[in-house]
């Protein structure tokens, strides 16, 4: 296991990343290796920072193990906007993301989804079961059951209300992956630099003005919609896959018990499924502690 004596490689091998027209919207994704197809889904919303990039210090390890794909979700990174304030919804960005899926012709993959991403995975997932052989839900108070006790929305309130105003700028665009960290060594110069120039985009910017205008109004009740049907469909059926739910101990924005209640969910009615607690690790689990990541992923997708 990388300790933290180790120097921390980072870096996005920018001659893997391609762009594909889905649904009229051009987006970025990462590809490499080969094997059992593995896409990854990143969290956040329409106009927040949260991009493939986050992957970057995983994807070379996962690429010996897998076909690995990972894609800048509808509204963030450099992949375009909606069309409209309207479409500014979770139902949205799924009919994008299995869009993606059939334009790429993938079929029987590994979804691999942190935080908001793990939502999506699993309503893909019961959507389209052709496109999911396995589930692996990273860090996700979103697909969590609520509890008033572990209220992760205020953690981004807080980082909000300590950013100064103005343009973005590297101090402010760091706040929310060093809040979030066990240590902030995998919050590198790097990283930080590629999350400032997702910020300046002028896309990024539009889908941030579009979400204060819609995002109270359109977004979170959608999201609230896809969130309790989901659950529903977890409670009478269990995950319509094998899934794997994976969480850093030391997580600030989705507290592990809410790992535990998400588990026992799924458990229910799941046969095959595992959770694994990783200790030494924040929000960002995969950066934080990447070979146990992987390790996991790996040792529960390729058996």
């Amino acid at each position: 296991m990388t300790t933290l004596l180790e120097p921390v490689i980072d870096g996005l091998d920018t001659t893997k990343l391609r762009f594909i027209d889905v649904l009229g919207v051009p987006t970025r994704y990462y590809e490499d290796g080969s094997g059992e197809t593995l896409v990854l889904f990143h969290g956040g919303h329409f106009g927040s920072l949260y991009s493939l990039d986050a992957w970057s210090m995983a994807l070379p390890a996962l690429a010996q193990r897998f076909r690995v794909i990972a894609v800048d979700k509808l509204g963030q990174g450099y992949t375009g906007n909606p069309a409209s304030p309207e479409d500014y919804t979770f139902e949205q960005l799924v009919e994008h993301s299995i869009a993606f899926l059939d334009a790429l012709g993938i079929r029987d993959a590994h979804l691999a989804g942190h935080s908001r991403g793990a939502l999506l995975i699993a309503a893909i997932a019961f959507a389209r079961p052709d496109l999911a052989k396995t589930c692996v839900c990273v860090s996700t108070n979103t697909l969590a059951p609520d509890d008033p006790a572990y209220p992760g929305g205020q953690f981004y309130k807080d980082v909000e209300a300590r950013t100064p105003p103005g343009p973005p700028s590297l101090a402010s665009v760091r706040m929310e992956p060093d809040a979030q960290a066990w240590s902030t060594a995998q919050v590198t110069d790097d990283f930080v630099a590629r999350l400032l120039e997702i910020a300046e985009l002028p896309s990024t910017q539009e889908a941030r003005a579009a979400m204060q205008v819609v995002g109270e109004t359109v977004f979170m009740p959608s999201l609230a919609r896809v969130k309790q049907r989901t659950l529903e469909l977890i409670d009478d059926w269990g995950m319509p896959c094998p899934t794997l739910v994976i969480w850093g101990w030391d997580d600030r924005s989705a507290f592990v018990p809410l790992a535990t209640k998400l588990y026992a969910r799924i458990a229910a009615k799941t046969d095959d499924c595992a959770l694994h607690i990783v200790n030494h690790s924040g929000h960002y689990v995969f950066r934080e502690q990447t070979d146990e990541f992987v390790r996991a992923v790996s040792a529960f997708c390729l058996r």
